[in-house]
């Protein structure tokens, strides 16, 4: 019960319903949801449907959030509000999925409603790439575009053709697509809304489902052959006996032909099975095409490319380097708006380490970066972002989540243990999908995004549901290994520091 009303959280929240349905705005679906959550939860765990267990991510998630409440309020103590309730709501996103879905069920209704939600907003996304274009009215202060837009229904081709007698004097008027849901594009990029409205965001959204997508598809296996007490290896299967002869006189049970054996039928059903995903793949590299977003073709190649060698080794490499070329020529974006964005990080990553060095290492404060940037947008880095606005404490926090949240399913899915068909199929899917994620975030500002806290829940989830079916599962981080990650994170800013300094 707990597992789908956690999913419909969820999808809330990814989603956003009450915004482009009338009837729903004004009513605190979130509010209500996560309240639900908990009572079902609560249920779950008095009726021993589930038995919650602390994964070693949740630690470290917990005490990098409180951190970042924390350096918000010294440094800026009128966002406190504001950036706490965000934050809080994350971390109650983040708990509710790690409890809730930690059952076999759980973890199959998370990874329908995760995968549901990429393939509603890439549909969303390739209709709108084919509307015509209309004029949009923006609020005054977006002259980015990047919050909602509301069409005036007159066609257009440039924005000046919308600036020409305009209903509204003085608007702030685009020209761009619209599309369903309320939605539209930014300068001709594609786009959800809400939290999505970012089209980078999108694509890395769309690309962390991919190893989900084939997790849900593939074949449910049999438990794992028994290893007998001494450990010696697996049990050897008996020898096959003889069936015995029919008696004399029975009827025989019609033979299959010859053409048509099992080994075909089972190809035949594969390949039925494989048709929804090959279609939701293509979808998503089709929508990650046009919303030209340079992180998201790297992130859709990085987990298409593993998937692939995870699957077929050497092939998957060379079926990697067929579909890479096309979508590198394609996606992205080129000339001067590629050059201005290249510039535009870089200086944002300089006054990342100016905030550092400006606070001795302690942040400005959770949500601040933008009002601190010269630039009025965000790091488009979460590392950089994570250690310019809640300090290098906060820094090493954030990366102990991402290792903990990586080494979870990578320990279920390589470790020997006797686990479900559930755990052994979606531990390398969420391992794949964090290791996108691990990428796709060095590009954007996603150290407190709700999203990749799902996917963080998703592997504490896995982590209860394989600990409750073999009490031997134990994954912790040991002090030589949060060294390591501090450590690898200090390297990390020396070589970007090092890297600006070059560029000049």
């Amino acid at each position: 019960m707990a597992a789908w009303v956690v999913c419909a959280l969820c999808a809330l929240v990814i989603i956003k319903p009450q915004e482009f349905i009338p009837a729903l705005s004004g009513i605190p679906l979130v509010h209500a949801a996560f309240g639900l959550t908990l009572l079902c939860v609560a249920l779950d765990v008095v009726w021993r449907r589930l038995r919650p267990t602390l994964a070693p991510q949740v630690v470290y998630a917990l005490a990098f959030l409180a951190w970042a409440a924390l350096t918000t309020a010294l440094k800026r103590p009128a966002a406190l509000e504001e950036r706490g309730l965000q934050l809080a709501t994350v971390a109650g996103v983040f708990l509710a999925v790690s409890v809730a879905a930690a059952s076999p069920r759980g973890l199959r209704a998370l990874a329908i409603t995760l995968v549901g939600c990429a393939v509603l907003t890439t549909v969303v996304a390739i209709v709108q790439a084919f509307r015509p274009y209309g004029c949009m009215l923006a609020a005054p202060d977006d002259w980015g575009g990047k919050g909602e837009l509301e069409p005036d229904g007159r066609p257009c081709e440039t924005n000046l053709d919308c600036r020409r007698d305009p209903p509204v004097p003085d608007g702030n008027y685009r020209c761009e697509r619209p599309g369903p849901l309320g939605t539209s594009t930014i300068d001709g990029r594609v786009r959800y809304r809400g939290s999505l409205a970012d089209p980078n965001e999108l694509s890395l959204m769309a690309g962390m489902s991919i190893p989900l997508v084939i997790a849900l598809a593939e074949r449910r296996g049999g438990p794992r052959p028994s290893r007998p007490p001494g450990g010696a290896g697996p049990r050897a299967p008996a020898p096959p006996s003889r069936a015995p002869a029919p008696p004399c006189g029975a009827r025989l049970a019609p033979a299959l032909p010859l053409l048509v054996t099992d080994r075909l039928l089972s190809r035949a059903a594969a390949a039925l099975r494989a048709l929804p995903v090959a279609a939701v793949l293509v979808a998503i590299g089709v929508m990650v095409v046009m919303s030209r977003s340079r992180a998201g073709i790297i992130v859709y190649l990085a987990v298409l490319g593993l998937t692939f060698i995870r699957w077929s080794g050497t092939l998957g490499v060379i079926a990697a380097c067929f579909i890479g070329p096309p979508m590198l020529l394609l996606g992205g974006r080129s000339g001067d708006e590629a050059s201005e964005s290249s510039e535009e990080r870089v200086e944002l990553l300089r006054e990342a380490f100016e905030m550092i060095r400006r606070t001795r290492g302690i942040g400005v404060g959770a949500g601040q970066f933008g009002d601190e940037s010269s630039l009025g947008l965000t790091a488009h880095n979460a590392y950089l972002l994570a250690a310019s606005e809640t300090g290098l404490l906060g820094m090493c926090l954030f990366a102990l989540v991402l290792y903990a949240s990586i080494k979870v399913p990578l320990s279920i899915w390589l470790g020997d243990v006797e686990v479900g068909p559930a755990a052994r199929r979606f531990a390398p899917a969420i391992f794949v999908s964090l290791c996108g994620a691990l990428i796709g975030i060095f590009f954007l500002s996603w150290a407190y995004k709700d999203v990749l806290y799902m996917t963080f829940g998703a592997s504490a989830a896995l982590y209860g549901a394989a600990r409750a079916e073999d009490g031997r599962v134990s994954v912790r981080v040991s002090a030589r290994e949060v060294a390591l990650v501090c450590g690898g994170m200090f390297a990390v800013l020396a070589l970007l520091n090092v890297l600006l300094r070059f560029l000049g």
